[in-house]
């Protein structure tokens, strides 16, 4: 294994002569294993070896006994050692993310700070080979971010900061072969046992059987990444160069395009020519721009009837005008336009109004303000908005679709409040619930589901 992972290091370039290694710590088999062999081969690669500890505070005495190994175990080997407590839990309530994105979040906040502070450094994490099956699995099957980087890259930069992945070219049994060969006796994280993580699921459910059918799979896996990610390096800045002979009118409000240049290109050039349109306009508060946002302007701007509009998150709208299609920011104070991606789990705050999204393996009645779906039925992401013209649903317990407006008044529901209502969408667009009014027929849990994604939604009217 050894040899395997200098030899990797060599390969990507991971490592320069003279510099510092801050190793990222948890106290886990593949960090350890990942400190202990750098820190053993410090004077043949000629770096620095040093390791960082976040204490993320949400296990209690259990984490606090991971800090005091990491301590004793540096001690030891006379290693320095840096560590940072995070508040995990007011951060992602603050933020309005989950859990694991507030402490990822925090973490790489903190190693950003330790690369600036000595420049030139760089942190490795303990990513294999096996966590680059997983991920590439989980893109695949929820395919909702389809032009996104292709699994884990061994290294990766985000601004200053530099991750590299060493440990990309082997695998988890190798790495607790090390660990028994070096005689280090690492802490286990209890919730990496938990079901209730999709990762957790794919590591127990179709890792081994991918290793019985061939055991070398990480290496073809990484192989494919790699590749991928080259293509995907090829394609965006073929996109960049050929974007500015489409486009008619540029601004910080609007982009306008040319429909018949446009259909022109390639279709993999289309796509990315929409994202970076996207991206040029939301600027450094872009939202997450899905594949299903991209295949619903590519629809509209590919079909004959030469005129429409349709509204994308965070106010901005695509509209149609024969061979003119302009990308444009709506009115800020346009609340019909707002959209808010709701993360699972995770919760949204508007106004008068917070819903909540979280998973569960358990059977659950659903109460007045709630919905429950079948969470693989379901298209990610959820995004909350207010009404728009013309919507429409599939209602629960009725034949045909139903005007949203229609709901309103069966209800009578003043119109005041009809304005700032919020509604429930999926990825595709598809009006999955009104609260407190409707029910879409979309995803509906039932005795097979295994997982249940259940909204629940407060008001203080």
């Amino acid at each position: 294994m050894e040899a395997a992972v200098l030899a990797f290091i060599k390969k990507h370039q991971l490592i320069r002569k003279m510099q510092t290694v801050w190793v990222a710590v948890s106290g886990g088999p593949d960090s350890m294993a990942l400190l202990h062999l750098l820190w053993v081969n410090r004077e043949q690669l000629n770096i620095d070896v040093r390791a960082c500890h976040v204490h993320h505070q949400l296990r209690g005495k259990e984490a606090d006994e991971d800090a005091a190994f990491i301590k004793e175990f540096c001690q030891q080997r006379s290693i320095e050692l840096v560590e940072k407590k995070v508040n995990v839990k007011q951060y992602a309530l603050e933020q309005r993310v989950s859990t694991q994105m507030a402490a990822r979040h925090l973490r790489y906040q903190w190693f950003n700070e330790l690369v600036q502070k000595m420049k030139g450094s760089v942190v490795a994490t303990g990513h294999h080979g096996d966590d680059q099956i997983e991920t590439l699995l989980m893109k695949m099957v929820r395919g909702s971010y389809a032009l996104s980087p292709y699994g884990i890259l061994p290294k990766r930069r985000i601004g200053e900061l530099e991750i590299i992945r060493p440990f990309l070219g082997i695998t988890k049994a190798e790495i607790e072969h090390y660990c028994n060969e070096a005689f280090i006796t690492p802490r286990r994280d209890s919730s990496n046992k938990s079901r209730t993580y999709t990762r957790n699921r794919f590591r127990e459910d179709l890792l081994p059987h991918m290793k019985r059918e061939n055991h070398n799979v990480h290496l073809h896996m990484q192989r494919q990444s790699e590749w991928a990610h080259e293509d995907e390096a090829f394609l965006w800045k073929l996109a960049e160069e050929k974007l500015p002979s489409i486009i008619v009118q540029k601004n910080e409000q609007i982009v306008t395009i040319s429909r018949s240049a446009f259909v022109d290109e390639n279709m993999p050039l289309q796509r990315r020519m929409i994202h970076l349109i996207l991206n040029y306009l939301y600027g450094k508060y872009s939202p997450l721009v899905t594949s299903i946002h991209i295949e619903q302007v590519i629809h509209m701007i590919q079909r004959e009837d030469p005129g429409g509009e349709h509204y994308l998150p965070h106010s901005f709208l695509f509209q149609r005008d024969y061979d003119r299609c302009y990308f444009m920011k709506q009115a800020m104070n346009k609340q019909a336009n707002q959209s808010y991606i709701l993360s699972v789990p995770g919760f949204v705050q508007i106004d008068e109004w917070s819903i909540q999204a979280r998973i569960t393996e358990e059977d659950h009645q659903e109460a007045s303000d709630q919905m429950i779906l079948d969470f693989e039925q379901v298209i990610l992401p959820l995004s909350i908005r207010y009404r728009l013209p013309n919507d429409r649903m599939n209602c629960r317990g009725m034949d045909g679709t139903k005007k949203v407006t229609r709901l309103f008044i069966d209800r009578k529901i003043p119109k005041k409040e009809r304005e700032t209502w919020p509604i429930v969408v999926d990825g595709a667009g598809t009006i999955l619930w009104v609260p407190f009014l409707h029910r879409s027929k979309v995803a509906n849990a039932h005795s097979h589901t295994k997982e249940r994604l259940i909204l629940t939604c407060k008001t203080e009217r």
